[in-house]
């Protein structure tokens, strides 16, 4: 009686395996070959998914157990570092494809190996020699590093490289209480705020939208102080009511006078502001925010250094400092207090 086989897979009827691996090494070279470049294209699956990285493509491929190694790789890459995967599946696959050329040409597979294993090691020492330090001052070459390291990614690189390169020039030591990474709904990239992004609007818009190197004070409230007379103003005591309006406006003028003397930019207020001072610090181009919360005062009172007290008894040592107050629509504002 005849005898007859049965095979698990059809690769078991092929009598040099690297033929197989060296296939698998081609259609993973060309599916991910095509992603690199000025030109590069992404890869949609039939569902319309945007395939951004060399895992991906390679999970959405269908590979045969010969492409096992190149997998296990890319998967151990993503897992590790999260990114790289594109760089290295097509690294593997053009080793692959190479090996499989020498040994076509007669060449063994030990001596292959042995090239390549030298090869790293001299890949590992040339890289190690131009390991530099990059001055926190070297913007350029940073920004090179960066848009190198995104390329092929799916991202709108100015955006991003500047807040990559904005993380690690300025958050280097960071305080999670200090950082916001924000994302606009428009979609236009990120932003690295450097200090409070606070939900409060200057009180009028003739006051200074964005201010530098502002010098800033933290007011319990700014109104008239009570006077104890109870007195009743009607219609008879329109002179009595003259002067205590202006009893109160020269109060309100010594107020701005201070700040103005201390060199104030701007105003944070926990209750409200009166509507006359309001306006004499708009004329003398100091910014002024009210109602502001307990907790946000502390935040403040925290980032800028400032201390919370009453006009009354403000001195220069209860005074902040912020790089930028930004309460522009712009909304790019590094070191300061911003509006959202």
């Amino acid at each position: 009686m005849p005898l007859f086989k049965l095979y698990k897979e059809d690769i078991q009827q092929v009598k040099k395996p690297t033929n197989i691996w060296f296939k698998e090494a081609e259609t993973i070279n060309q599916k991910i070959a095509s992603t690199f470049g000025p030109y590069g294209m992404y890869k949609l699956t039939s569902d319309s998914d945007i395939l951004s990285n060399g895992k991906d493509i390679i999970d959405n491929i269908e590979l045969g157990p010969m492409a096992e190694p190149i997998i296990k790789s890319v998967t151990s890459q993503y897992q590790e570092n999260k990114d790289g995967t594109t760089s290295l599946a097509l690294l593997l696959s053009r080793l692959m494809i190479e090996a499989h050329n020498l040994t076509t040409d007669g060449l063994h597979m030990s001596n292959i190996l042995s090239g390549y294993e030298k090869a790293l090691d001299i890949a590992v020492k040339i890289v190690e020699r131009n390991i530099r330090k990059i001055d926190k001052d070297d913007f350029k070459t940073l920004e090179e590093i960066i848009q190198h390291s995104i390329a092929g990614t799916i991202a709108d690189k100015e955006n991003i490289i500047s807040t990559i390169r904005d993380a690690i020039l300025f958050l280097k030591e960071p305080k999670e209480e200090d950082i916001a990474v924000l994302t606009e709904e428009s979609g236009e990239g990120a932003e690295v705020i450097m200090g409070l992004k606070l939900d409060y609007n200057r009180i009028r818009e003739d006051m200074p939208e964005e201010i530098e190197n502002a010098t800033i004070a933290l007011l319990d409230k700014l109104t008239p102080r009570k006077t104890n007379i109870d007195m009743r103003i009607n219609i008879a005591s329109a002179e009595l009511y003259s002067m205590v309006a202006k009893m109160e406006d020269k109060e309100l003028k010594e107020y701005v006078d201070k700040l103005i003397d201390l060199g104030v930019k701007a105003v944070f207020v926990k209750d409200e502001i009166d509507p006359r001072i309001a306006d004499m610090l708009a004329r003398n181009n100091i910014t002024a925010f009210e109602k502001i919360k307990e907790g946000d005062l502390k935040e403040i009172a925290k980032s800028t250094g400032a201390k919370l007290t009453s006009i009354l008894s403000l001195s220069k040592e209860d005074l902040g400092f912020v790089g930028i107050l930004d309460d522009s629509e712009s909304e790019e504002c590094i070191g300061g207090v911003c509006r959202t």
